[in-house]
C-alpha cells in the first residue's frame, strides 16, 4: 500500500539489517562494523525481493553508515534503482567501553537492561544512554518522514536502537523498548500526525536456515 500523494509524510519501511556474526555468538556489536554472514546476504537478498515484488513504488533508501545496514540496503536499492543515503543518526546503540560484551555478561554482570528501564541517563562510559538512543533515531524516523511527503522510503536500521525508538514514538516511554525485529524483517510506520506503526515484524520471506540468538 502506497502513501497517498496527499499524505504528510512518508510511509516508512522499515527493515532491520541481516544477521552478523556477532548475533549468532550473543555479542554486542553496536557501534563495531560487523559485516554479514552469508546467511545474513541472503536474508538480505530475500527482503530486496520482497520489497522489489510489492512495493515497487520505493523512491528513496536510507541506512545506518554501520556495514551491516548499509549493506543490507544497498541489496535492497539495486533492484530499484537506488543508491542508499547514510543517516548516522540511524545507528545502533553505542555502549561505549562495553562493546563486545556477550548479552549473558551486559544482563548478569553489567545489568545493563535494568539499569536501562530505571534509569534513562544511565549510560557505561563513553556510551550512550538509552533516552539519548530513542531520541536520536525517533527524531531521524521524522525527520525522514517529513523530508519526503506522500512518497514510500525504506530504512534501514538496528534492532536495539528502533526498539527504544518505538518506545519512544509509539509509547512516548524509551523504556519500552520490547518491540524487537528480527533480522531483515519488515515493519511499516507511518505518520498522521501521530505515529502509527501498520505491520510489524514480517518475516514470511525469510530464507529458513539458523536464527540469530540475540533480538539486536
Amino acid at each position: 500500500m502506497a502513501a497517498a500523494p496527499s499524505d504528510p509524510h512518508a510511509l516508512l519501511t522499515i527493515v532491520r539489517h541481516g544477521q552478523t556474526r556477532a548475533n549468532l555468538d550473543g555479542v554486542w556489536h553496536g557501534s563495531i562494523n560487523t559485516p554479514l554472514t552469508d546467511h545474513g546476504r541472503a536474508q538480505a537478498a530475500a527482503v530486496a525481493a520482497r520489497i522489489e515484488a510489492t512495493r515497487p513504488s520505493v523512491g528513496h533508501v536510507y541506512a545506518s553508515h554501520l556495514d551491516r545496514a548499509h549493506h543490507t540496503a544497498q541489496a535492497i536499492a539495486d533492484p530499484l534503482g537506488l543508491t542508499p543515503k547514510i543517516e548516522p543518526d540511524l545507528a545502533e546503540y553505542h555502549l561505549g567501553d562495553w562493546e563486545g560484551m556477550s548479552f549473558k555478561q551486559l544482563h548478569e554482570e553489567k545489568r545493563l537492561f535494568e539499569n536501562m528501564r530505571t534509569d534513562p541517563h544511565f549510560a557505561p562510559h563513553g556510551g550512550e544512554t538509552p533516552l539519548e538512543v530513542g531520541q536520536r533515531l525517533a527524531g531521524a524516523l521524522r525527520t525522514i518522514a517529513l523530508r519526503h511527503p506522500g512518497e514510500r522510503v525504506v530504512v534501514v536500521s538496528h534492532g536495539g536502537a528502533l526498539g527504544i525508538a518505538f518506545g519512544v514514538l509509539l509509547d512516548d516511554d524509551y523504556s519500552r523498548f520490547d518491540r524487537m525485529m528480527m533480522n531483515c524483517a519488515i515493519s511499516e510506520l507511518t505518520f498522521s500526525p501521530k505515529p502509527d506503526l501498520l505491520s510489524f515484524n514480517q518475516i514470511d520471506h525469510l530464507p529458513p536456515e539458523e536464527s540469530p540468538r540475540d533480538e539486536r
